[in-house]
């Protein structure tokens, strides 16, 4: 790993932990920078301000997530069902044990932090679904290639739902997976 991809991910890391802490609004860049042992000028530099860490932070969790799906996937290749249930679960649990879509949940998040995932979430929502549709093509190569990009469109816009609204309904990530496996997974 390069020196600049270790200091990004040093600085997520700082900023996990410190939102394990306090709220986005106590937040300030020189604690992130403290904390990862980076000048407060490098987080300047390389995110241009508190909005730009937030978003870099949240292509860096959508991508890390995106890369769990696509390894739980393959590692499902001969049952898509399962393999899309038990992404799907590792999501839900996944997004529910993260700092900031905690407090985006909790209505404890800054309006820029909200504007990431639903005004503004169009880039975000077309860099998931183009990476799980891979995903798919990869983990499936016998399924019908037309079903990946819509079944990924999908699963972006749920993945996008339960980030900013928990289910309603307290049936659990793993009931909640197997019934969106159940209606999504290619045939």
């Amino acid at each position: 790993m390069s020196g600049a991809a270790e200091r990004r991910t040093a600085v997520f890391a700082a900023l996990r932990s410190l939102l394990l802490e306090r709220p986005w609004g106590d937040l300030t860049l020189e604690a992130v920078a403290r904390d990862a042992g980076v000048s407060r000028q490098t987080l300047y530099n390389a995110f241009g301000s508190r909005s730009g860490l937030a978003q870099a932070y949240t292509v860096h969790l959508a991508d890390a997530l995106c890369a769990l799906i696509a390894e739980t996937l393959t590692t499902h290749a001969d049952d898509p069902r399962r393999g899309l249930e038990e992404a799907l679960r590792m999501f839900l649990e996944t997004a529910a044990e993260d700092p900031l879509i905690a407090r985006v949940r909790a209505g404890e998040a800054h309006h820029d932090l909200v504007r990431i995932v639903t005004t503004d979430a169009g880039p975000l929502l077309v860099r998931v679904a183009g990476l799980l549709e891979e995903a798919a093509r990869v983990a499936w190569p016998g399924t019908d290639p037309a079903h990946h990009a819509p079944l990924a469109r999908t699963l972006a816009r749920l993945a996008l739902s339960y980030v900013t609204t928990p289910p309603e309904y307290d049936d659990g990530p793993a009931t909640i997976a197997a019934d969106l496996a159940d209606l999504l997974a290619p045939r």
